[in-house]
C-alpha cells in the first residue's frame, strides 16, 4: 500500500527549482478540541526588507472560550533561505494572558557555530548541526520539500536545549473539503510517544497544511484552513 502513495504523490508533485524562495502567504485556520470549536489561528509567511524571513503563528480563542480561556499563543521563526536551504536564524515561542505563561527562545549564530536559547528563564546552547532547522520551520521545510518531489522527510530540530529527529512518513491521499473547494491532500504523520501530529498538505497551494490535527494527553486538537491570501489557487480547483 505504501508503494501506491508513493506512486500518487509522484503524479501529483509539483517540482519547484532547488533556487525558487519559498511563496509569501496569510493562512487562517479554525481551531477545536474533540470537535468543540474554541478559536482561530494565522500563519503567515513573509519577506523582511533585508531579504530575510519571518514564518509566523498567532492562535487565541474565540467566542464563548474567549471567556474561559485567555490564553494567547504566538510563535515564529526568522530564516534565511540560501541554496534551497531552510537556515534559521532565531526562534521564539511565547505563551499569556491564561493561568500558564511560557517564553522559548533560540538565537543561531552562523558565525560562532552556535545556537543559544532559553526556555522560561533557563539558558541553553549547542553547537550548530548542518540542515538544522527549528520547531515551526521544519513543517514549512516539509511543504517545500513535497514540491521539490523528495521521498523522505527527516529534520534535525534544536528543542529546548537539545537535537531531535522530527520523521514525517506519508499517510496516504485524501480529498479534503475546503473553503476554497475540494482539495488533494498528502498526509503526513509525526508520532512522538503519546504525541501525534497529522498534516494535510494541499497540492493546489503549494503544499500549505490546510488541516492539521494533534493528539496531546488523549484529546485531540484540529486546525481547519478558512481563509488563505498570497497564494493563487489553480482555476481547475475552484467551485
Amino acid at each position: 500500500m505504501r508503494i501506491v502513495w508513493v506512486l500518487l504523490w509522484l503524479a501529483l508533485a509539483q517540482t519547484v527549482s532547488a533556487s525558487t524562495p519559498p511563496q509569501g502567504f496569510v493562512a487562517r485556520y479554525n481551531l477545536s478540541v474533540e470537535s468543540v470549536p474554541i478559536g482561530e489561528t494565522e500563519r503567515k509567511l513573509e519577506r523582511l526588507a533585508n531579504g530575510d524571513f519571518l514564518y509566523s503563528t498567532r492562535s487565541y480563542a474565540t467566542g464563548v472560550a474567549a471567556v474561559l480561556m485567555k490564553d494567547r499563543i504566538s510563535e515564529q521563526s526568522r530564516f534565511r533561505f540560501q541554496k534551497g536551504q531552510f537556515q534559521p536564524l532565531e526562534y521564539r515561542y511565547e505563551r499569556n494572558g491564561g493561568k500558564k505563561s511560557r517564553l522559548r527562545s533560540a538565537r543561531f549564530d552562523w558565525q560562532t557555530k552556535q545556537i543559544e536559547g532559553d526556555r522560561d528563564g533557563e539558558a541553553w546552547q549547542l553547537p550548530i548541526k548542518p540542515g538544522v532547522v527549528d520547531r515551526l520551520l521544519y513543517q514549512l521545510a516539509a511543504s517545500y520539500d513535497l514540491q521539490k518531489q523528495r521521498k523522505r522527510f527527516s529534520y534535525q530540530v534544536a528543542d529546548h536545549g537539545e537535537f531531535k529527529r522530527y520523521e514525517l512518513n506519508m499517510a496516504g491521499v485524501e480529498t479534503v473539503d475546503t473553503p476554497l473547494g475540494p482539495l488533494t491532500a498528502l498526509k503526513l504523520q509525526r508520532r512522538d510517544g503519546e504525541y501525534e501530529t497529522t498534516l494535510w498538505m494541499a497540492q493546489e497551494l503549494a503544499y500549505l497544511p490546510v488541516r492539521i490535527e494533534h493528539t496531546e494527553d488523549g484529546k485531540r486538537y484540529r486546525a481547519e484552513l478558512k481563509a488563505l491570501s498570497g497564494i493563487s489557487l489553480p482555476r481547475r480547483a475552484a467551485r
